[in-house]
């Protein structure tokens, strides 16, 4: 057991870290940090619908939870949800490397944490509403329950629950089986288990939360559902990427990977992998196939914002991260007899580095642009959409807040969804008949004004896409956002 006085540094460094957080957290809804699916999630969690496929249902209760708080706006309170997870994620992160290392200060676990929660991948995702964060919750707790041992069940469990978060984490299988392999019972239970906490999640928590019709599908049926779970709407992005963009994905990742810690500290990552290869080298093989799972998932799928998909990987990075920085700290007992408090040098210069990028507390773009798109329509009006970031936000204001309850917001892409198209039908107040051809022509005949919603999304935070997105990487045809873009949506004249 640690002794009180670590403990008490720990919950220091942890505090500091949300500190952090709060002072860059966005005030509201933001497009910024690839936040653009926020409104959706929002919605969903205010509203009892499912948001975009997979449904994300170990989110959603506790998203359902958050959003009723008495401070802040809907948003906000996400954005909190967010924050927590991150925190907790790194916490969660520093217990595991003091499990793994046993280091002689716990300076090592706690610089180790810290440098995981103030990696932009990481950090960006603590600020804005979205599902990465929790993610990365889940992923360390699988990663301190394997160096912890224990009970196979529990471990199966939570990584189980946590693929009802993001499917991403499907990716920590070598790390899981390695864990329980060797001992039939312990894999059994495990396996058991694991099935259990996906079954609950996808099984019973989603078909339960679905209290109100949601555009993406109708989870009420077995169709409808396996569609949602199955994210049917985004397979045709897994592997597209053009082979010809491979090489600059690549060298993006590794960029990618390398700048979260900071060069420097992304060295000493691999000194502790290096390191881990000569003492444990089962575990570095395992934890190794985990991080490059994840990795080639976010090389080959053929989106913009497809680097998040690194975020739940970071924490075995840590584990790495955090065997190098013992190294350290014994060449400086051994040089000097003391210097580990040298260590917290590394999460600081991420701060220094990183602070201006992250910092999105004066973001008001996307609330501001969709109130003013709402208060500039006129009654009746029926506003068609084009993007996501445009999408969710009216969404958020309209669905989610209640604001100009005459309008119709109508996603041009969803349209080809029929559980969307029958809430469209039915928000027009469509009477029975032949079905309209396009969303424009419902909206037109019956006789409300038509407003085609601009295309030009504001990108800021997000400034390091065009590195990651390369040359011809997404086809011509494609949203950055993930979703085919329709023919027939064309910007406001």
């Amino acid at each position: 057991m640690r002794s009180r006085r670590t403990v008490s540094l720990w919950a220091g460094c942890l505090a500091l870290l949300f500190s952090v957080y709060r002072l860059t957290m966005a005030p509201s809804l933001t497009w910024a940090h690839h936040g653009a699916d926020g409104g959706d999630l929002i919605v969903a969690a205010l509203r009892g619908s499912i948001p975009h496929p997979p449904g994300f249902p170990t989110y959603l209760p506790l998203a359902g939870l958050f959003v009723h708080l008495p401070w802040g706006d809907a948003a906000w309170r996400l954005n909190l949800l967010s924050a927590m997870a991150a925190a907790a994620a790194a916490g969660l992160g520093a217990a595991a490397c003091d499990l793994a290392l046993r280091p002689q200060s716990p300076l090592v676990a706690a610089s180790a944490g810290l440098a995981l929660g103030l990696t932009p991948l990481l950090w960006s995702q603590a600020l804005i509403t979205e599902v990465y964060a929790l993610a990365t919750l889940f992923a360390a707790l699988v990663a301190w329950l394997v160096v912890r041992g224990g009970h196979a069940g529990l471990l199966g469990l939570a990584w189980g629950l946590g693929m009802g978060v993001h499917p991403t984490l499907l990716f920590l299988a070598p790390l899981v089986v390695w864990a329980v392999w060797g001992e039939g019972r312990r894999l059994a239970w495990a396996s058991l288990a694991a099935l259990l906490g996906w079954g609950l999640a996808y099984g019973l928590l989603l078909p339960l939360w679905s209290r109100s019709p949601s555009p993406w599908g109708d989870v009420t049926t077995l169709a409808g559902w396996w569609d949602l779970v199955s994210g049917r709407l985004y397979r045709g992005y897994l592997f597209a990427l053009p082979f010809a963009a491979w090489p600059q994905r690549v060298v993006a990742l590794l960029g990618t990977l390398a700048r979260q810690f900071t060069p420097i500290g992304a060295l000493l990552a691999v000194m502790g992998w290096v390191h881990l290869w000569r003492e444990r080298r089962p575990f570095a093989i395992v934890a190794g196939l985990s991080l490059s799972a994840f990795g080639l998932y976010a090389v080959g799928y053929n989106t913009a914002d497809s680097l998040l998909y690194l975020t739940p990987a970071l924490p075995l990075a840590a584990i790495w991260l955090g065997m190098g920085l013992q190294r350290v700290e014994m060449w400086l007992r051994e040089q000097m007899g003391w210097g580990s408090w040298l260590l917290l040098l590394l999460p600081l210069a991420q701060v220094f580095l990183f602070w201006r990028e992250m910092d999105v507390s004066a973001d008001w773009a996307a609330v501001t642009w969709a109130r003013r798109t709402l208060a500039e329509s006129p009654p009746q009006a029926v506003l068609v959409t084009a993007q996501d970031a445009h999408t969710f936000a009216l969404w958020y204001l309209h669905d989610g807040l209640g604001e100009r309850p005459d309008v119709v917001v109508l996603d041009a892409d969803l349209w080809a969804q029929p559980a969307y198209r029958g809430m469209v039908l039915d928000a027009l107040g469509w009477e029975e008949g032949e079905l309209p051809p396009s969303p424009e022509a419902a909206a037109e005949m019956t006789g409300r004004p038509v407003l085609l919603v601009d295309d030009d999304v504001n990108q800021a935070g997000n400034r390091r896409l065009e590195p990651w997105l390369g040359g011809q990487c997404l086809s011509a045809s494609t949203r950055v956002d993930g979703r085919p873009r329709a023919p027939q949506a064309r910007p406001r004249s």
